[in-house]
C-alpha cells in the first residue's frame, strides 16, 4: 500500500504547486496594476510629488482601468482608506508611500483586460 500513498503525495504536491503558481500570478498582476496606477499618478501629478490628491487617484483609475465606473472607483477608494463613501471628498493629500502600500494590500483588481 506504500505505492498508492506515493501517488497521492505526488498529486497533492502538483496541486499545491499549481495553486502557488496561480497565487503568484494573481499577486504579480495586482502588483502590476498598482505599478500602472502609480505611473498614471506620476503623469497626472508629476514625479516630484510626495503626496497625491484623491482626485489624481480617480484620474489614474480612469487611465489604467477605464472599465470601472466612477462609482466603482469611489467604492474602491473608500475601501482603500477605510472610509464611508461620503467621507471621500474630505480626504486631504495622501502620502505617496502610504498610498502605494494601501493600494497593494487592498486586493485591487482590474475590471478587465487593458484596452478592451
Amino acid at each position: 500500500s506504500t505505492g498508492s500513498s506515493g501517488i497521492n503525495a505526488e498529486y497533492g504536491g502538483s496541486i499545491s504547486n499549481f495553486l502557488k503558481k496561480l497565487y503568484s500570478q494573481f499577486y504579480d498582476e495586482r502588483g502590476q496594476f498598482v505599478k500602472e496606477l502609480h505611473s498614471a499618478l506620476v503623469s497626472i501629478a508629476g514625479s516630484d510629488k510626495k503626496e497625491y490628491q484623491i482626485q489624481d487617484l480617480c484620474k489614474a483609475f480612469e487611465i489604467t482601468d477605464p472599465k470601472k465606473s466612477s462609482k466603482e472607483v469611489n467604492k474602491l477608494l473608500a475601501k482603500v482608506f477605510n472610509l464611508n463613501l461620503d467621507q471621500l471628498s474630505t480626504v486631504g493629500p495622501v502620502d505617496r508611500e502610504l498610498l502605494l502600500q494601501r493600494l497593494k494590500s487592498s486586493g485591487l483588481m482590474r475590471s478587465g483586460p487593458k484596452g478592451i
